[in-house]
């Protein structure tokens, strides 16, 4: 499987996957791949990256919902 076909059962499961991170992301060459990885996992589940995220979506709700009216 591609990652695109990858990509296609996830969002045909109701997933958002057009902004996927990758460890090649992470800019730093004396790194390890783990280590690129934690990193990442890190910045995702940071509680204020979460809220922020949230409120993102809740102003995207509010946009769409107005349009709606």
């Amino acid at each position: 499987m591609t990652t695109e076909q990858a990509k296609q059962v996830l969002r045909n499961a109701g997933y958002y996957v057009d902004n996927l991170w990758s460890i090649r992301d992470v800019d730093d060459d004396s790194l390890t791949d783990k280590q690129k990885m934690s990193a990442l996992d890190m910045a995702f589940n940071n509680e204020h990256i979460n809220e922020e995220i949230f409120y993102a979506i809740g102003v995207g709700i509010e946009i769409i919902t107005t349009k709606l009216k």
